[in-house]
């Protein structure tokens, strides 16, 4: 993507109007912030007759020159609130209440345990590989994909891991 900027000759036209430019250039002029590229900027002044000739024609006579396109940053991302923290702890706990025994019968003992012991919801998606890897070896591998993607939606987790 291609910006320009204002040269100091173009901020002098914009102020001063020192130059004598046509009305609908300096429109475009006055646009040209180098911070928005020219494949936005152009649809903007077809209506007024201007195309890229038009720019061509403000960098051949100095009013603009060059500049380098930076991208604005990305959002900040969402972060959860600490109800909505609390209610995916409490449903992911639920969750692996609910399965571990009926999937893993006495095996499930140590994770039991292990789920006792989770106090974040950390805890409870480290657990979450040794989980599908024994219900994996126990009930196969169509029990622990369809186990997998309930927990991953409610863990919010995307991934291409084979169970």
């Amino acid at each position: 993507m291609t910006t320009y900027n204002k040269t100091d000759k173009g901020r002098e036209e914009i102020s001063a109007r020192t130059y004598g430019l046509q009305s609908r250039m300096r429109t475009l002029l006055v646009m040209i912030d180098g911070r928005h590229p020219m494949e936005e900027l152009l649809p903007k002044v077809i209506g007024i007759g201007l195309d890229a000739s038009a720019v061509s024609e403000l960098l051949a006579q100095g009013f603009i020159e060059e500049g380098e396109y930076v991208a604005p940053p990305p959002p900040p991302p969402v972060l959860p609130t600490e109800q909505e923290l609390a209610a995916q702890f409490a449903q992911a706990r639920s969750f692996y209440e609910r399965t571990i025994e009926p999937t893993l019968g006495l095996r499930g003992q140590v994770f039991q345990a292990k789920l006792d012991a989770a106090a974040t919801l950390e805890d409870l998606k480290a657990m979450r590989i040794t989980f599908f890897e024994m219900v994996n070896r126990v009930r196969g591998r169509p029990v622990a994909l369809a186990l997998k993607k309930e927990l991953d939606a409610i863990l919010g987790v995307c991934s291409k891991e084979a169970a």
